[in-house]
Order: C-alpha cells, then sequence, then structure tokens
C-alpha cells in the first residue's frame, strides 16, 4: 500500500463578519426552552407571518441573544482549516485493461478478481474511515464527452463492486475525470495504457483534508437551499485566492451540515441542497465540476453541542474540503 501526505494548506486564512441579520422564514433555528421566546413543540422559535421571533410576556433586550431573532447578529467568520496527520490518506492506482474490456464500464470476471486480490491495500476496516473515493480516467483518444462519461461509468462500476465486497456504500464517492490529468503521454500507445486507469483514494479522516468552513447563518436564510446574495459574495471573497488551488486539486467535497433540532429527514434532505447550492456555484465561478462531490451530512457530524445555541450555530455549516494532488 502506498500512502501519501497532503499538500500544504491550500487556502489563505480569512474572516468576514455577517452584516445583517437573516429573517422571513417559518421557523428560527433553535432550541428546547429560550428565555423570553415562545416555542413550538420541536423546541424551534415560532416567527409570525412579518418575520419576527414570537415574545413571552417576559422578553426584554438583555434576552435577544437569538440568531435572527431582533436584530441579533451572530459575529460568524468563514474558517480555514489546515490539513493534518500524514499517513492519513493513501491511493491505489487499478490499470483499466486488467479490470474491462475494450470501451465497456461492465467489469470483468477477470478485474473482479483483480479487485479481490488488492482489496486489502485499500486498507483493512474501511468502515471506519472518512471517505473512499473512485476516481475513472481515459486517454484522448475519441471524443472527450463520451471520455468523461466512460471514465465515471467505470468508476461507478469499481465502486459497486467494492460494495459487494464489504466496503460501506455510504463511504464511497465516485468521480469521472475522462483525460485529464494524465500520468504518462497520449502519444504512445504504452503512455495512453498507464491514463486509462481507475483510482480509489482512501482519506481516513476528514481533518486531514485541507478546508473552508461556512457557517450556514452567512449563507442562506432560515430553513433555505439557496445562497443569499451576501452569501455568494462571501463565497467569491474566499474562494479568490485559492481558485488556482482548487484547480490543482485532486477532488473537492463540498459538505453540508445541520444541528440536531427537527426532524431527521428534513435536517439531511437540506444539508444535502445547501452543499448543492454551493457547489453550483462553485462551478459558475469557474471550478471544474469533475473534481467536485457535494453531499449533505444532516445532523449525523456535529463539532460542537447541540445543547447551546452556540453549539448549535457551529454545526449549522457548509464544508468545502480540498485534497491536494496526490503523488
Amino acid at each position: 500500500m502506498i500512502k501519501h501526505g497532503i499538500l500544504s494548506v491550500l487556502l489563505q486564512a480569512a474572516g468576514f463578519s455577517i452584516l445583517a441579520p437573516i429573517m422571513g422564514s417559518a421557523l428560527a433555528e433553535s432550541r428546547g426552552t429560550t428565555p423570553g421566546y415562545t416555542g413550538d413543540s420541536t423546541g424551534n422559535i415560532i416567527v409570525s407571518g412579518t418575520g419576527d421571533c414570537v415574545h413571552t410576556g417576559s422578553w426584554s433586550k438583555d434576552k435577544a441573544t437569538v440568531v435572527g431573532c431582533d436584530g441579533y447578529v451572530l459575529n460568524a467568520k468563514v474558517k480555514i482549516v489546515k490539513g493534518e496527520g500524514l499517513n492519513a490518506i493513501w491511493m491505489i492506482s487499478f490499470p483499466q485493461a486488467e479490470l474491462f474490456a475494450f470501451d465497456k464500464a461492465k467489469m470483468t470476471d477477470a478485474g473482479k478478481a483483480y479487485i479481490q486480490a488488492h482489496r486489502n491495500e485499500l486498507g483493512d476496516d474501511l468502515a471506519q474511515v472518512y471517505s473512499l473515493t473512485v476516481i475513472g480516467y481515459t486517454d484522448t483518444t475519441g471524443d472527450a464527452d463520451y471520455n468523461m462519461d466512460l471514465s465515471k461509468r467505470r468508476a461507478k462500476a469499481v465502486s459497486d463492486y467494492l460494495v459487494t465486497l464489504g466496503v460501506p456504500a455510504d463511504k464511497m464517492r465516485i468521480l469521472g475525470r475522462g483525460e485529464n490529468d494524465p500520468i504518462a503521454s497520449n502519444d504512445t500507445d504504452a503512455g495512453r495504457t498507464q491514463n486509462r486507469r481507475v483510482e480509489a483514494i482512501v482519506v481516513a479522516q476528514p481533518r486531514a483534508l485541507d478546508g473552508m468552513i461556512f457557517p450556514n447563518v452567512a449563507l442562506f436564510e432560515r430553513r433555505s437551499g439557496e445562497l443569499t446574495a451576501s452569501g455568494i459574495q462571501l463565497v467569491e471573497k474566499n474562494l479568490r485566492d485559492a481558485r488556482e488551488q482548487l484547480k490543482r486539486a485532486t477532488y473537492i467535497e463540498i459538505v453540508g451540515h445541520t444541528d440536531d433540532v427537527g426532524d431527521d429527514r428534513y435536517n439531511q434532505k437540506l444539508s444535502e441542497q445547501r452543499a448543492q447550492a454551493v457547489g453550483e456555484h462553485l462551478v459558475k465561478v469557474g471550478v471544474d465540476p469533475s473534481k467536485m462531490v457535494a453531499m449533505g451530512a444532516g445532523e449525523t457530524m456535529p463539532v460542537a453541542s447541540n445543547a447551546t445555541e452556540e453549539g448549535r450555530a457551529e454545526n449549522r455549516r457548509v464544508e468545502v474540503l480540498v485534497l491536494g494532488r496526490v503523488k
């Protein structure tokens, strides 16, 4: 097994305060009994039709400490995280000639046997790792769009087969890169053969990746999956200096997170919508979509306690995680 450390931090530190409160939703994201505010049965603060948080008779200005209510603004900043821990990322490359017939995306029996023989090189307990990303590549022969599609179908075939061997499906990520990122010259048969490959990259822990963490309150209105105008500006400010590094990355993962307030399924869907919104905007500003995965983690990966408003605010976030080129 070949193990690799990640590149040095890709993103420059930056922080921006939120300039205006986020209002206009049916429910404020809070939990439990909040002094001075009326809550519903799930612990959310009730918001009136005019967008105001509903007070109890005991409300006073000193109790206006809930984000999004009565003009209270969370001084949330974008966090820049440097990946840590050598040997937290490793990769194995599978030659496509060993796995597939020419111009096909269905694995051969010999290909399945080849994967089985090399399965242990990916690690003993993949149920405990953060992710396993399967990336397909082609040479430059033929139509570029066709190659992109073929590479993704082949990556999915390998991913699906790894799942049958016991790799948890929720750990899998799939990318098709087509004829991008050649490792040899496409001017020779030998070079083209090397470029036709499927790579499997294992990330032991998310903190092994470089990244930016955006508080949801900075990007979205309450219970919304659509980026606000100020959220778009915040994303673009933080990506400006990192754009070249993002272009050179192996892959980029956008992950939406919520607190644990409310329905689990709703939180999962909202986290997916928010990750997708950020991913779509990254594409608009020039990031290659073939190296990006957008996903939602719902309330399953808290970074702080959900017992306090401050902790819940920290858990409501979108992370842009970046893997530098693995060599």
